[in-house]
Parts: structure tokens; C-alpha cells; sequence
């Protein structure tokens, strides 16, 4: 120990004595570090950290599985979980949940929340119980039952202040009374960290709901029984569905399902991404590391006399390499603190720019592991950039060294090839990640030029709520609507507006069952669907390719119709018109005509191709719609301002939401 803090006071004495040396050295050192600890906290959060619930090996999430339909990952029906959790041998538990968003009032101003509707087995299934209070209760999650919701700790700590005493609190949502049943701790996250309220499913729909097989909304988690594999239980829930396919043919044909981890979901397709940045970084730091080294040798042909007086009263090869390395890990560990520092900027950076599932039920933050990582990281990179160096300053010559009077002639041979070895190494590795680069930047030139089918200039969206009481009959609901765009189009700087379930690229929209006129009873297809008010589709730019857009003659008491995209056109009535031909939800319900053929967007994603899709009229639909298109004649943002005053009117029948999403450009930026 006394040798180790003599080594390293001489260490400090020494790197004092080059100051720009050591400034240059660190902060190379800190750059490769602190992107690799930066790029290992997504990792860590996203691959490698347990998940916060016990035993988060045997959690699973069910799916449906609609291959054909080009579908993967399919919410479910409720109908169907309900066969699952009755029928299955695989799972302790089970549950449902399906998000949505409330109106919250009574607790200052009035604002719309992220919700979850659950049923009382979700909580159980996780393995999680609220921090204050207590879970839902058996049966509480039935039509007809008391109303009661469970709070995050982020909406009671802003919305009440933290009180302990809001258990058992009456509270208002949508304009209804709830009692806080309790709140959950401050790390829960599920489904994602958005959720701020959950719901038991029996506050949000009727009987009906619980026995449907066509409305597939829902996401099913479950816990396996101790012993049982994923494999096993997909068998299970695979000789269910098919059963359930042979009973009912008229809404699960072709209707499977599957079992996959918890994790999977949320991280399965942002592997191959976080190894691509690990691979990149991990090169950043090699260069690094070849730098400091090539650093180092330059150095070392100055130090070779101190190194040679040193040998020559004494000191012992081991002993001068200690010292050499001393000063290489004090360096590193020096460049790894200042990596750390900006490897918290870098993940608050990436948490901005990269897709949320990374951070969607575990917190990303530096935690023991990372630390950990860092300073093995930097440990490994003082070791390997000091080797080259240090065996070239103990290969000195003693006696020619002392005879050349400190002076560099005949130092330069061996190190000399070393040097250009790490030369070539820097500028492979550079090329490496240029011509990555380059790739990157062709493929996202690419994915710019690619036409979405939308209009992307001039648009802006915002969400509003539509919560309160006298709004919820279909009929009041599309007059408010009308009521909404009319006063939006009177605003200087507005052409159109208009209303949907969900914007395009932020919504890759509801799937449906239905059955194809003139095809057999029992032959069930499948689509995606968007409701909408007649002015959506005009304001959004999609062309119409045949017949007409939706208009306010749709009315509840007018018969149903719809559009549909040319690929829906093309899937179901290939080599004739679509125009005129019908499709039904379910048996007894009304056949509705297709009266238009609209073209094709890219809905889910520039890179994912068009699937076929419906769009039906809100008037003649019995869904609540929140996403709200405006096209403007200029700058998106210049009218924003006018459009947020639209909510502080009096009388207004609901407020808008602050957050305003603005479409330009193909791009999505966020405003305030």
C-alpha cells in the first residue's frame, strides 16, 4: 500500500509537470468513455436490469396472432382473454388492461391524464401492491360496481400534494365521482411511465364488452405457474385459441395467439439498434485509446534519460513499468469521472431521440452496474493504451541513453513502427465508422424522400378531451365536433380541421373484424380502421381516387358508409371496383357501402408498407375521438397561439391539452 500511494503522489507530480498533456489526454478519454457509459445505461435499462416486479422471468405477455393480416403483436379481445384465463393449465395469473385517457377536475385546473382501464387481476399478476392503500378488489372490475381508481405517485405528489389522506378521497373524472381506492409506488411503470390513473374496466364499458370478440383493444399479462416454459405455455394458449376458432368461425377464424416474454414487447425491436450504437462507441474508444497511446510514445522519447537514471541507481524493471502504469490508470480513471459526468448528459440526449420502450417500465439511470462498467472501462482502457508505451520506454538502451545526454537521435525505431501501426489502426476504424456513417445518413435521405401520402407542411395536431356527460351520445358528440372545426376554419391562418382517432406516424390505428358481402358467413376478415369527421381526410391532404370523401350528410339516422385505401380495395375486391361493395362488423349488424377510395399513407411508419384501412364517420360511429388536424395557410406555429385561445373561451364545451404536435417537413416537433 505505502509503495502504491508512493507511486501514485509521484504519478500526480509528473502529470502536474504537463498539464496540456494531461488536459488532452483526459478529456479524450473522458469522450470515448462517457459515450460508451451512456450507450451501456440504455442497455442496461433496456437488457440486462431486472424488471421491477418478482420473479419478472415468468411474466409473459398473450397476443393474437393474425399473421395473414400482416399483424404482429395483436391486442386481444376481451371475449378471448376471457377464454384464456378460464381455460389455461400455464398461468397463476392473468389480467387486462387497455389505455386511454381521462379528464381530471377538482384538483386544480381542469386536465386530461393518461389512463388504464385493468381488470383486478393485473396488479396481482405483476406482483405489485399500491405504496398507500390497497389494490382492486375481485368483482371490482364488473359493470355496475363501485367506482374506484388507483393513482401514479407523479399525479398524486402534483395533483394533491402528497397527501396520505387522499385514500378514500372522492375525486373527479370525466365528470364522475371515483374514490381513490390507492397510489402506487414511485417506480411503477405499466404499461409505460405515461399512465397516471388506472381504471378497472367495469368504469369504462358495459356487459357487452367482456363477452366481444371483435373489438380486439386489449393487452393480456400473465404469470407463469413455477416450472412452466414459455413453450409450454404456448402450447397451452395455442390449443385454446384453436378451439375457440372452431366455436366461434365468425369472429376467430384465423384468429391464434401466442405467448412471449414481458420484456420482448417493449425492447424486442431496439436490440439491433442499441448494438449498433454499442458497436459504434466501442470503436470511438479504441481511437481514443490509440490516440492517448500514440500520445504516450511521443512522451515516452522524452522520458527515456529519467528512465535510465532511474535503472542505473537501482530501480528494477518491474518497479519503473508499476510507476508507467500508475500514471496510464490515473489518466483513464481521471478521463472515466469526467466520462461519467457527460454520460449523464448523453442519456438524458438519448432519452429525447430514442424510442420510448427503452425507459417503458425501467427507469433509465446510472445505477451500481453502470458505475460498475465505467470504471472497468476505464481500468481496460489505461491497460491498453499504456502496454505499447511502457514496453517501449523499458526496451532502453542504458548505456547509450546516458551517453546521448537525454537527446532523441536512435530513439525512434521500434517506437517509431508502433506509432505507425496505431496510425493505421485510427484510420481503419475511422473509415469503419464513416462509411457507417454514411450509410445512416443514406438511409435516412431515403426514408425523407419517401412520400408518406399525406400532406406533412402546414399541418398542425393537438389532442383534446372529450369527457364531460352531455357529450357522450353520438349525435351530441358530431355536433360538438362540427362545432369545433367551424370555429377553428374562422380563425385567421386556418383552411380546414378536422377530428380523428389518431394522427398518422403517432397512431398506427385500431384493428376490426368484419365479413365481406357475398363471401361465405363464416370467412372473417380483417382491417385497420380510423374514425373520423368528414373533414379529416381533405385537411390531412389523402387523396381521393374514386367516389367522395365522408361529409356532415353522414348523419346517426343517415345508412352507414365508409372510405376505404386502395390497398383495402385491392385486398378484397381485386380486379373491380370497390365502389359500392359492402362489409359487415358482425352478424345483424348493417352492411355498410364503400362510397369512396381514398389513396394509401404510411400510417405505422415511413419504412412500413400501407395496410388496408377503413375510415368511418364519427357521426355514425359510437366512439369518442380526441386527436384534432389543423391545416393552416402559413407557419403551424404562428397559429398555434390563436388555437390554444380557442380553449379559454367561455363556455367552451372541454379545454384543449397543452401539448400541440406540428408536422412539417416530414418531421414531428413539439411545442409548448
Amino acid at each position: 500500500m505505502t509503495r502504491l500511494l508512493q507511486d501514485l503522489r509521484y504519478a500526480c507530480r509528473t502529470l502536474r509537470k504537463s498539464p496540456v498533456f494531461a488536459a488532452v489526454a483526459i478529456l479524450t478519454l473522458a469522450l470515448g468513455i462517457g459515450a460508451n457509459s451512456a450507450i451501456f445505461t440504455l442497455i442496461n435499462a433496456a437488457l440486462l436490469r431486472p424488471l421491477p416486479f418478482p420473479h419478472p422471468e415468468r411474466l409473459a405477455l398473450v397476443w393474437e396472432e393474425t399473421a395473414m393480416f400482416g399483424l404482429k403483436d395483436s391486442p386481444v379481445a376481451l371475449g378471448n382473454y376471457a377464454d384464456w384465463r378460464a381455460q389455461n393449465r400455464s398461468f397463476e395469473a392473468m389480467g387486462a388492461l387497455e389505455r386511454g385517457s381521462v379528464r381530471l377536475t377538482g384538483a386544480g385546473e381542469a386536465q386530461q391524464i393518461q389512463c388504464s382501464g385493468v381488470t383486478a387481476g393485473v396488479l396481482e399478476t405483476l406482483g405489485v401492491k399500491p405504496a398507500l392503500g390497497r389494490p382492486f378488489s375481485a368483482g371490482e372490475d364488473l359493470p355496475g360496481a363501485a367506482k374506484t381508481a388507483i393513482l401514479s405517485d407523479g399525479l398524486w405528489r402534483r395533483a394533491f400534494g402528497a397527501d396520505p389522506a387522499v385514500v378514500g378521497r372522492t375525486i373527479e373524472l370525466e365528470d364522475e365521482h371515483f374514490v381513490v381506492a390507492g397510489v402506487m409506488p414511485a417506480g411503477f411503470r405499466f404499461p409505460d411511465s405515461e399512465i397516471e390513473v388506472w381504471l378497472p374496466t367495469g368504469m369504462m364499458y358495459g356487459p357487452k364488452e367482456f363477452v366481444n370478440r371483435g373489438r380486439h383493444n386489449w393487452m393480456v399479462v400473465a404469470r407463469l405457474k413455477p416450472g412452466v416454459t414459455m413453450a409450454q405455455a404456448n402450447q397451452d394458449i395455442r390449443g385454446i385459441a384453436a378451439r375457440a376458432e372452431r366455436e366461434f368461425p365468425g369472429t376467430n377464424a384465423k384468429v391464434g395467439a401466442f405467448v412471449a416474454p414481458l420484456r420482448d414487447h417493449f425492447v424486442a425491436d431496439q436490440r439491433t439498434m442499441l448494438a449498433a450504437l454499442a458497436g459504434a462507441v466501442g470503436f470511438v474508444l479504441l481511437i481514443a485509446c490509440a490516440n492517448i497511446a500514440n500520445l504516450l510514445l511521443s512522451r515516452a522519447s522524452h522520458r527515456r534519460r529519467e528512465v535510465a537514471i532511474r535503472t542505473a541507481v537501482g530501480a528494477g524493471r518491474w518497479q519503473i513499468a508499476r510507476q508507467l502504469l500508475t500514471e496510464n490508470l490515473l489518466l483513464s480513471v481521471a478521463g472515466g469521472i469526467c466520462g461519467l459526468v457527460l454520460a449523464l448528459g448523453g442519456v438524458r440526449f438519448l432519452q429525447k431521440v430514442l424510442p420510448g420502450g427503452i425507459s417503458a417500465m425501467s427507469a433509465v439511470n446510472i445505477d451500481l452496474r453502470v458505475l460498475a462498467f465505467t470504471l472497468g472501462v476505464s481500468l481496460l482502457t489505461g491497460v491498453i493504451f499504456g502496454l505499447a508505451p511502457a514496453f517501449q520506454t523499458l526496451r532502453v538502451d542504458l548505456h547509450q541513453t546516458l551517453k546521448q545526454g537525454g537527446g532523441r537521435q536512435g530513439t525512434r525505431g521500434a517506437s517509431h513502427t508502433v506509432e505507425n501501426w496505431l496510425v493505421i489502426s485510427e484510420v481503419a476504424l475511422a473509415f469503419v465508422l464513416t462509411v457507417g456513417a454514411a450509410l445512416m445518413i443514406q438511409a435516412f435521405t431515403r426514408l425523407r424522400a419517401i412520400d408518406p401520402g399525406f400532406r406533412t407542411k402546414d399541418i398542425l395536431t393537438l389532442k383534446t378531451p372529450m369527457g364531460s356527460r352531455q357529450y357522450r351520445e353520438p349525435a351530441r358528440r358530431a355536433a360538438y365536433y362540427d362545432q369545433v372545426v367551424d370555429r377553428l376554419k374562422a380563425l385567421p391562418g386556418v383552411v380546414s380541421a378536422g377530428f380523428t382517432l389518431g394522427p398518422p406516424l403517432a397512431f398506427k390505428g385500431w384493428v376490426n373484424g368484419f365479413q365481406v358481402e357475398g363471401r361465405p358467413a363464416d370467412t372473417l376478415s380483417n382491417a385497420n380502421f380510423r374514425v373520423v369527421t368528414p373533414e379529416y381526410v381533405e385537411t390531412i391532404g389523402i387523396p381521393l381516387r374514386s367516389g367522395r370523401y365522408l361529409s356532415r350528410h353522414d348523419t346517426p339516422d343517415a345508412p352507414p358508409v365508409m372510405l376505404v385505401n386502395e390497398s383495402m380495395a385491392r385486398r378484397f375486391w381485386p380486379g373491380e371496383s370497390a365502389l359500392g361493395k359492402r362489409i359487415r362488423f358482425r352478424e345483424g349488424t348493417p352492411w355498410v357501402p364503400v362510397v369512396g377510395i381514398v389513396g394509401d399513407i404510411k400510417q405505422a411508419g415511413l419504412d412500413v408498407a400501407p395496410k388496408p384501412e377503413m375510415y368511418l364517420s364519427v357521426a355514425q360511429d359510437n366512439r369518442a375521438i380526441s386527436w384534432l388536424v389543423v391545416r393552416t395557410a402559413r407557419d403551424p406555429k404562428g397559429v398555434a397561439a390563436a388555437v390554444r385561445a380557442c380553449r379559454r373561451r367561455p363556455g367552451r364545451p372541454c379545454c384543449w391539452s397543452i401539448s400541440i404536435i406540428i408536422i412539417c417537413s416530414n418531421r414531428i416537433a413539439w411545442t409548448s
